[in-house]
């Protein structure tokens, strides 16, 4: 469950918090009216890559959203809070999907992007291997091609530079940065 106030939702976006040893959250959210999804994204630093990811969906009602997910641990509850344009999020019972009292705290908005598939916007987008124009690959797609932003790939993004992956006909992934301008979302929910 996962319980919202509705300023929070005028700020569609994605914001990262990260922990001394290097571990990091992710929450990214949009809003469409007055639905509501979210995706939580957690990674611990750890030799064995333990990560954890939580979503749902849900109704603003009045000013309180209470997300649903049927692929989650019913019990987690996770409640975010607008704080001077960061959010402040607390989880508690989410020990199933690692979403522990570690990651409880400020997450600072990092970029305007949420994960899903984004078109290319512009006749030819290039990849880049930085989030810098001077690093620019030979690889590119075409106007009307889309590329996918993965939640656990979002905090790779910078500002306008998200690091999404095209997977061509024959089946090959081809990744990189790309300028968030030359896309736009393509599943708004």
């Amino acid at each position: 469950m996962l319980v919202c106030s509705t300023s929070l939702f005028g700020q569609t976006g994605t914001y990262q918090k990260k922990i001394d040893n290097g571990a990091y959250g992710a929450v990214s959210f949009q809003r469409k009216g007055n639905r509501v999804n979210a995706e939580i994204f957690t990674w611990w630093n750890t030799h064995n890559a333990q990560m954890g990811y939580y979503s749902g969906s849900g109704i603003l009602q009045g000013n309180v959203c209470v997300l649903r997910s049927d692929e989650n641990d019913p019990g987690c509850n996770v409640t975010l809070t607008v704080v001077d344009e960061k959010i402040e999020a607390k989880f508690s019972g989410c020990a199933t999907d690692h979403l522990t009292e570690d990651f409880n705290g400020l997450y600072t908005k990092f970029t305007d992007a949420v994960p899903g598939e984004y078109v290319v916007t512009i006749p030819k987008a290039y990849f880049y291997r930085k989030p810098d124009a001077g690093t620019k690959l030979k690889a590119y797609v075409l106007k009307g091609d889309k590329v996918t932003l993965d939640m656990d790939r979002i905090t790779a993004s910078k500002g306008n530079w998200l690091y999404v992956y095209f997977t061509g006909k024959n089946g090959k992934d081809t990744a990189g940065y790309m300028k968030l301008s030359d896309l736009k979302k393509a599943d708004s929910f």
